[in-house]
């Protein structure tokens, strides 16, 4: 038996979470910005006017008030946070669940021909990325594999933020024609056939169901849109009990997976012990990085303003942005990223308000308020930036190979956008070379502490070693 976690939570007749009813579209930034300004020209009843903060999305302190502004400054970007709650994977913490979710994701199993996994385009030999402009699996994508370190902090996953957590980001690629292309059905046959698996999974998510009669449990299936698809035909000739069923064991799978990505932190970069030494003036400390670093974060967060953007302990306001990146050959030149994004995040069945959310309450911050807008057309996720230097090439469609190439991109703004119209806060810097060196030196002082090395690769055994075997 597993131990208590539930089954999920459905939502009646399987229709989705009533409080999708009430929606507001996402704010641009411009938008928020103008407010923001407005706000701090009036008068403040004498109060001294201090360096400025950005007091980033996902928090961080603002120094003492009177203290050196670089340290008000830095402070705001460091130290990391304790990783977040994840409510609607009751599982997420779990630490049985993670190693079960490290062994799935290094099994080539989840793939249609035997010889791809997750590791294939989130490698952390490379960054837990693949080093490509478009990964190579069972196709090429369209779009450049993003790093897998740090995403626990994530508020969306991919490029267009059509997944809302790590367990739901997870299941896509599984079933992806140009990724793992099996289905899920062929997940669920794998876990409740192999010995092993179905000794884990059921030591921690409780029994599965009985798939053993083929007429109702095909081999293969999905849904996939296309009622002339062999694969779609065999998902939806199967009832809507036994189709849950399966749904089920899919979803603990992603949960699983996510429970081991929660784990790949890396935290304690060189950036992190000279903010230290801001604070506690330990010499050693203080040189953790480079004059060379500290004058390219004083851009940074000075002329550059990328600190609106790239915000807080993580680098990141967990928001979409359009940079104005011109298209290049092999991604999709209908690609409207964000507002694309939204109507798939809010059909998904695995989503943090559907059936298989352990808490659907909590997802209702992300997913209650949100609807399409013009204004999302060609915007795609802001990254973190820590660990950035160990993931080449940039940008959703990998169009910038390089952090130098990255940094004089935004100095010089001379694309015109695929799609949309450009964030407005973003104006040509027209950086030199050594200010460009400079906040590439900074960039390059995010890297985090390296990881416990068992995190970088399979277990032993897909059952947890705490149990004895």
């Amino acid at each position: 038996m597993g131990r208590g976690h539930g089954a999920g939570y459905r939502s009646r007749g399987g229709s989705p979470h009533p409080f999708l009813a009430r929606i507001v579209p996402e704010t641009p930034l411009s938008t928020v910005l103008a407010a923001l300004l407005l706000a701090c020209a009036a008068p403040d009843d004498g109060a001294d006017s201090g360096p400025a903060m950005d007091g980033g999305a996902d928090g961080g302190g603002a120094g003492d008030g009177g203290a050196d502004p670089l340290l008000a400054l830095a402070a705001q970007h460091s130290p990391l946070p304790a990783v977040p709650a994840e409510p609607t994977n009751a599982w997420a913490d779990d630490p049985d669940a993670a190693w079960f979710g490290r062994w799935l994701f290094y099994d080539t199993r989840l793939s249609g021909s035997g010889a791809h996994s997750c590791a294939t385009c989130h490698d952390p030999t490379l960054g837990f990325g693949d080093g490509l402009a478009f990964s190579q699996a069972a196709g090429t994508t369209t779009r450049h594999a993003p790093t897998v370190w740090n995403t626990a902090w994530n508020d969306w996953m991919f490029w267009d933020g059509r997944a809302d957590s790590h367990w739901a980001q997870a299941l896509k690629p599984i079933e992806d024609e140009a990724e793992q292309a099996t289905s899920r059905l062929a997940v669920a046959h794998l876990v409740a056939d192999d010995p092993l698996l179905r000794t884990a999974y059921e030591g921690i998510f409780g029994a599965l169901p009985d798939l053993s009669d083929g007429a109702r449990f095909p081999a293969q299936g999905k849904p996939t849109g296309d009622p002339d698809d062999p694969l779609d035909q065999a998902w939806a000739g199967m009832t809507e009990e036994d189709r849950h069923a399966v749904d089920l064991v899919f979803s603990h799978v992603g949960k699983a997976i996510a429970a081991y990505e929660r784990q790949l932190v890396r935290g304690d970069a060189p950036f992190d012990r000279w903010v230290e030494g801001l604070q506690d003036g330990d010499p050693d400390k203080l040189a953790a990085i480079s004059q060379e670093a500290i004058a390219g974060f004083e851009l940074y967060r000075g002329q550059g303003n990328c600190h609106f953007c790239h915000a807080g302990p993580t680098f990141s306001n967990h928001s979409f942005h359009n940079v104005g990146l011109a298209w290049v050959p092999g991604t999709r030149k209908d690609d409207l990223g964000r507002y694309d994004g939204i109507a798939v995040v809010l059909a998904d069945p695995f989503n943090g308000l559907g059936a298989f959310s352990d808490d659907p309450d909590a997802a209702l911050y992300k997913l209650g308020y949100l609807v399409q807008g013009p204004d999302q057309v060609g915007q795609f996720k802001v990254p973190s930036l820590r660990n950035v230097a160990l993931s080449p090439p940039y940008m959703h469609g990998g169009q910038l190979s390089t952090l130098t190439d990255v940094v004089r991109f935004y100095s010089e703004l001379d694309q015109e956008p695929a799609w949309g119209h450009r964030e407005e806060l973003l104006v040509p810097l027209d950086w030199d070379d050594a200010q460009i060196a400079s906040v590439v030196a900074f960039l390059e002082s995010l890297t985090g502490a390296d990881p416990d090395p068992t995190l970088l690769g399979p277990p032993s055994s897909p059952v947890p070693e705490s149990w004895g075997r």
